[in-house]
């Protein structure tokens, strides 16, 4: 016997294939989800929860610590950091306790990934001369972060015009996602802050250039945006780019890649908005998982012959591409993750094609 279905309006859900069991269909023969006294009852258990769980977090939120640590190998990681909104400056160093008096006997040596997780008001970060192991991703989608400083007996690590790389130089580690405006700013005379202590003044000129209402920002911060802020050249001596290195970077329309660069990581290009141009230089060797995914204004993808793996979703959301092009003579000289490329459409359900023996245009 069919089923006649032409006038009914279902409820889908994927555990239930093509239709609910009997009883749940929303229609006028009053299923179970068409009788108003239950549709209040559950509104009613839904808003109970709802406050319950806003309480608890709450509550939560008020007994968090600002700082937490804990050991490696006998020594303080930096584990959690929970600013509050007056919070603009995170010095990593020493010890913190609760009453906020740091202890000068109790060196921190190291920072946990997310320790630092989007967190909105935080400017400036400076990092102490014990840090020697900064996790990849510590300080993870900070909006408003616009330089990390080192200090210069840090045997590890070192911070050029705000953005951090490790000693040597041979990897860029993170360029914050406010260090376009930051930049922009050095190059119209602004002096970078020398410590915490002199950060405030440097803020209140800052706010003067870079409003929070970009329309608004003077006519030479838009023209030092667009000239210096928006491009950022990678130093000759880098041959990796980091994860999450430039994650959430929007305002950067152009990222010049050096010549020896052999590996770019995992979501190193994630979500620059504007990125407009890159090139993959000869002698790249991997690209990470989502190393350039929802960059949708790259109108043009070459990935050199060089280039052995590309990680899952690596190119996934770069909707103004109509193709990939790749040096590599065919699919078995690349090793290619689930989803690496964009779809033809953000409705279509195809991928873009792939041109294999292709040679790098000109420009």
């Amino acid at each position: 016997m069919e089923n006649n279905v032409e006038n009914e309006v279902l409820l889908y859900d994927p555990i239930f294939a093509n239709k609910p069991p009997e009883g749940w269909e929303d229609s006028k023969k009053g299923g179970f989800f068409g009788r108003a006294a239950t549709k209040k009852t559950l509104f009613v258990l839904f808003l109970v929860l709802a406050i319950s769980l806003s309480l608890l977090l709450s509550f939560r939120s008020l007994n968090k610590k600002k700082f937490g640590y804990d050991y490696v190998d006998g020594r303080p990681r930096l584990s959690e950091f929970n600013g509050t909104e007056a919070d603009h400056i995170l010095r990593v160093d020493s010890f913190v306790y609760e009453d906020g008096t740091e202890d000068p006997e109790l060196p921190v040596t190291a920072v946990r990934n997310y320790a630092v997780c989007c967190n909105e008001t935080l400017d400036f970060i400076y990092i102490g001369p014990a840090v020697t192991t900064l996790e990849y991703n510590c300080f993870y989608y900070c909006t408003n972060l616009k330089a990390v400083f080192v200090d210069p007996a840090n045997p590890a690590y070192v911070s050029v015009d705000g953005v951090l790389y490790n000693k040597d130089r041979s990897e860029i580690i993170l360029h914050p996602i406010k260090n376009s405006e930051y930049r922009a700013a050095l190059s119209l005379g602004l002096a970078a802050p020398e410590d915490p202590a002199g950060s405030e003044a440097f803020l209140t000129e800052f706010g003067r250039l870079f409003p929070a209402d970009p329309e608004k920002a003077p006519a030479e911060a838009k023209q030092a945006m667009e000239e210096v802020g928006a491009v950022y050249t990678v130093p000759d001596t880098v041959s990796s780019v980091a994860p999450f290195c430039f994650s959430y970077c929007d305002k950067l329309t152009r990222v010049d890649l050096p010549e020896g660069l052999r590996s770019l990581g995992q979501m190193a290009l994630f979500k620059c908005a504007s990125l407009e141009s890159i090139r993959l230089p000869d002698g790249l060797e991997s690209i990470g998982a989502d190393g350039l995914s929802y960059c949708p204004k790259l109108d043009y993808i070459f990935v050199p012959a060089s280039v052995k793996t590309i990680g899952h979703h690596a190119f996934f959301g770069c909707l103004g591409v109509d193709e990939i092009q790749l040096g590599a003579a065919d699919a078995s000289m690349v090793e290619t993750g689930e989803e690496w490329l964009p779809k033809l459409s953000e409705r279509s359900m195809k991928n873009v094609p792939v041109i294999y023996g292709a040679e790098r245009r000109d420009g």
